[in-house]
């Protein structure tokens, strides 16, 4: 599956003039157009950031630090070509202790698997080694899923060989690329590598053959020195959860073993079974835990599975398990059709974003969060933007803020805008219009509006948000500011503080990067496809300075990428790309350390308190307070030109904070208004397909509409009580309503009499009659019209074009498109194939997640439509 759909991505991208995916494990992979070499190259002057000449410290660093860079006095880049060779393809992997190590893989593109040259460089890229002849024979590495790191030992690499008719070669180099060792497979390896999730079975690994549509999984326990075949017709697979034996590996197989022609036209019901080895390799034990299984996933201890329902065909519910596959109970979760699907947005910290499809194809969904133990959900975001036609969700995560997301919402008339979330879902809120930023009509709602993957997926210029763990704060997007996402051109913004405020930092779309810990902002205008100037800031964006690192036009590259090492912490930004005339890749590492060569004391650092302006209205006690912590970290001042350098370990504290109702989120029938913190009783909550039951178990869950957010750690203070739900009366796949006692936490209201119940229980399927039949006849209603997703062409600097809309219609067929990832945290798995419908999307393309973004788990039926 994954080898499918990256075969895919390849062909699609070949039609524009570059193609630059970041594959997981940071292996970054570049291709050549040949048919843009065959055209001339039209030059578009980017609208270029000029910074405001009356900024006294900006005027003042130009001054101050940058007169020999300007002079010409300090060179900061360092170029290296890769000769005049005919090689179209270039895939790159970070593989050094300290970042500063990077393996290049080129091979030619003239036939399907051509022979490779592999370098090696131990500067950032500066200057490289050619180290072909360190692997034995004549190395073939695969253009596609032929490159792979070890996430937990950056010096491990794995390059895929072509191998023979018996099977793959996989050469790997533990050393980053001083030795090499050669190994045969018994099997072609046709997908990704799948490490083991924590470090201390690093060598563990995963891999996969496919042939036709089946899928054999392999196991190795010696970093790929020898195989273990695990099973055949497998679907999908994942190593164990943090509780199992190191040695444990889940997958999802038909037992049917249906021939791969015969899948395409019959329901595949997939069994979930579970396999313990020995360190050797010997299987010790095979379990089938879970039968009727269209995906899986697992979270810490719990494991996750979208199953079919036993009673109403087609339809799907979400199981979980807390006991490793002993015992499972249902999601409160909606119940959903064929033509639906389910997305674990992220799992990070004992908390799950589940998104949940709305019925008729509406691009929508209702966004959930879920409790400590991933069983009860409560809505989080309603209206919550997903087409079921492909990887377009803008769903991010601020890796450099605790508690914050980004997505989009849909508006009443389909319009869409961007929220933002301080609080881990328990509030959504429109992101802030920056200072002084102008809107068009300011009668409305004006708002920052970021472009995610659903806009380049659009066609919208602009890169995916960007942030890092080793840069607190702060956060590079592209947007504007109106009531809703426009087609115009977007400009750059920047945060320092997690997303409370935002500034203007670059006029157009930009390749953006962060280095030095946040300390220094990188980006390259992409208005100009031959770009020879980068800028720079060393003050969180306030301030951008420009270096021209191509004097002579003729050197001038296609841009291709802008890549810093993994952490984010290194002084050198590489840019790569071609030559336009005779192919050459060539990379321009720029060390920014020539610049700024200072590395910087005590005195150059203060204190910076994050969400500081969270609750600033309320008691003093909980100003800046999330999730129970208030934390301080240490951080640059801004006036300070110096560098955290490399080895710079970032300086924070953390207290606790007294409870309020911030640190609880809403429970199972009750909802919050946007910009409140009130949970009030959701009218809707008795809906039909809402699905609680915790079959074979008597268990009650104790609400007065809050309950407190997974890994919040307050102490004290506000505490809820209120009312207990049975969950345990009435439990069916078919009737899953509650029956709701009215009691406190001290004593038990006694039990209604038997004609009392049996007159509420025939009221309530009366209830549950009607409404079935008011969905049903909305779903047909819904069926039957195409859903429009609108982008408003407000252009805030043409008033001619005021009333312009341009609407673009998706198709009404049902399906989603996967991503399979290996990303331990995501629940992300292909589901069974159900039919070849194509559609008439822009390329039929299916979108690549970049850098952090989140690659999300689906498990809608029809997985292969578009691959």
């Amino acid at each position: 599956m994954a080898t499918t759909g990256l075969s895919f991505l390849s062909q699609v991208f070949l039609s524009l003039c570059i193609t630059y995916v970041c594959i997981a494990t940071h292996v970054h992979q570049f291709e050549v157009d040949l048919r843009h070499l065959t055209q001339s190259v039209e030059y578009k002057k980017a609208i270029r950031s000029r910074r405001d000449l009356a900024d006294a410290a900006c005027q003042r660093q130009e001054s101050s630090f940058l007169q020999e860079v300007n002079s010409g006095k300090v060179k900061l880049e360092q170029k290296h070509s890769f000769g005049n060779e005919s090689y179209y393809s270039l895939a790159l992997a970070w593989c050094g202790n300290n970042g500063d190590l990077l393996v290049v893989i080129t091979q030619e593109s003239n036939g399907i698997v051509s022979p490779s040259k592999i370098f090696q460089s131990p500067n950032y890229g500066a200057k490289f080694d050619d180290v072909t002849n360190r692997l034995e024979g004549v190395p073939r590495i695969l253009r596609h899923n032929g490159v792979f790191r070890n996430p937990h030992n950056t010096r491990k690499v794995y390059l895929v060989d072509v191998g023979d008719k018996y099977g793959s070669s996989l050469y790997v180099t533990e050393d980053g690329g001083d030795t090499f060792f050669k190994f045969a497979l018994p099997f072609q390896l046709t997908g990704d590598i799948t490490f083991y999730p924590r470090k201390e079975h690093e060598d563990y690994l995963l891999a996969s053959s496919a042939i036709l549509s089946t899928k054999t999984l392999y196991a190795s326990f010696n970093n790929g020195r020898t195989w273990k075949k695990v099973d055949s017709y497998i679907q999908n697979y994942k190593w164990g959860t943090e509780e199992d034996d190191p040695q444990t590996v889940y997958a999802t197989i038909d037992l049917q073993r249906t021939h791969p022609f015969l899948a395409s036209f019959v329901s595949v019901h997939y069994v979930l079974q579970k396999y313990v080895y020995k360190k050797d390799g010997a299987l010790v034990k095979r379990t089938k835990i879970l039968e009727h299984v269209v995906s899986f996933g697992h979270q810490d201890k719990f494991l996750y599975a979208s199953v079919y329902s036993e009673q109403v065909r087609g339809n799907r519910l979400m199981k979980i398990s807390a006991d490793l596959g002993k015992s499972w109970n249902t999601a409160q979760l909606p119940t959903i059709t064929g033509d639906r699907f389910y997305s674990v947005l992220d799992m990070n910290e004992k908390l799950v974003f589940m998104h949940v499809d709305n019925p008729g194809d509406t691009g929508h969904g209702t966004l959930y969060t879920s409790g400590v133990r991933g069983l009860v959900y409560s809505e989080s975001l309603q209206k919550h933007l997903y087409p079921n036609y492909g990887e377009v969700t803008d769903f991010y995560r601020v890796e450099s803020m605790r508690g914050v997301y980004i997505t989009s919402q849909m508006s009443e008339d389909d319009s869409i805008h961007s929220m933002i979330t301080y609080n881990r879902g328990a509030t959504w809120q429109p992101l802030p219009r920056p200072q002084g930023a102008m809107c068009k009509d300011e009668k409305k709602p004006c708002h920052l509006q970021i472009h995610g993957t659903y806009s380049i997926q659009r066609g919208v210029s602009a890169s995916p948000p960007l942030s890092s763990k080793s840069a607190p704060g702060i956060v590079l997007v592209h947007g504007h500011v109106a009531d809703a996402l426009q087609t115009t051109q977007p400009d750059v913004y920047v945060t320092s503080d997690g997303g409370y405020s935002w500034a203007k930092a670059l006029d157009g779309p930009h390749m953006y990067q962060i280095a030095d810990s946040g300390a220094l902002l990188v980006a390259i205008s992409t208005s100009d496809p031959q770009p020879t100037v980068i800028k720079f800031s060393v003050d969180e964006g306030r301030c951008w300075h420009e270096y021209k690192f191509i004097q002579n036009a003729s050197e001038a590259i296609i841009l291709t990428g802008l890549l810093t090492e993994p952490e984010n912490r290194a002084m050198v930004v590489g840019v790569w790309g071609y030559h336009p005339t005779n192919k050459t890749w060539t990379v321009f590492a720029i060390d920014f350390a020539k610049a700024i060569p200072r590395k910087c004391g005590r005195d150059d650092y203060e204190v910076w308190k994050p969400h500081f302006e969270l609750r600033k209205a309320e008691q003093a006690g909980v100003r800046g307070c999330l999730l129970g912590l208030r934390e301080e970290f240490m951080r640059i001042k801004k006036d300070n030109w110096c560098t955290n350098g490399y080895n710079y370990t970032i300086e924070k504290k953390a207290t606790e904070c007294i409870c309020t109702r911030e640190d609880y989120e809403c429970d199972y029938g009750f909802l919050r208004e946007t910009g409140s913190d009130i949970c009030k009783e959701d009218r809707a909550f008795r809906k039909p397909q809402i699905d609680i039951c915790l079959r074979g178990h008597e268990e009650q869950i104790v609400t007065e509409g809050y309950r407190k957010i997974p890994g919040d750690k307050c102490k004290g203070g506000f505490s809820p009580t209120g009312r207990q739900i049975d969950m345990a009366i009435q439990c069916s796949e078919n009737s899953k309503e509650l029956v709701i006692e009215e009691v406190s936490f001290q004593e038990t209201k006694s039990k209604s009499n038997g004609s009392v119940v049996a007159a509420v229980l025939i009221i309530v399927v009366l209830l549950v009659v009607v409404m079935g039949v008011f969905f049903v006849h909305k779903y047909i209603v819904l069926r039957r019209h195409r859903v429009v997703y609108r982008y408003s062409l407000l252009n805030q600097n043409d008033a001619d074009r005021c009333d312009n809309e341009f609407e673009t219609a998706i198709s009404a067929a049902s399906g989603t498109v996967y991503h399979d990832s290996d990303d331990d945290e995501e629940l992300n798995s292909p589901a069974v194939k159900k039919d070849n419908r194509s559609y008439g999307l822009t390329n039929g393309l299916k979108k690549e997640s970049h850098g952090t973004h989140v690659k999300s788990y689906h498990d809608d039926s029809d997985v292969d439509m578009l691959e």
